[in-house]
């Protein structure tokens, strides 16, 4: 299960906000790439991606990445334990 804090909210919810001005079916998509977390405007869900939605925010989540999703400086994401 993935958990965000407040930060990481507001931090994904202005990406996709931003995005929605040009492509209203935008969402963020987040998922590991050289093992490190990274994240993607997209308009549709990859194979086996998960659904997270908190108010008006929908998150792709790539299987396998779980725990508490942070923002820290310049909103750079990470997991927390």
């Amino acid at each position: 299960m993935l958990e965000l804090t407040d930060r990481a909210r507001e931090a994904l919810l202005a990406s996709q906000s931003a995005a929605r001005r040009f492509d209203p079916g935008a969402h963020v998509r987040l998922f590991r790439t050289g093992g490190q977390l990274r994240t993607a405007l997209v308009d549709a869900a990859e194979p086996g991606d998960g659904v997270v939605t908190i108010e008006e925010l929908t998150l792709f989540v790539q299987p396998g990445i779980v725990g508490t999703l942070d923002a820290g400086e310049h909103n750079a994401l990470s997991l927390v334990p």
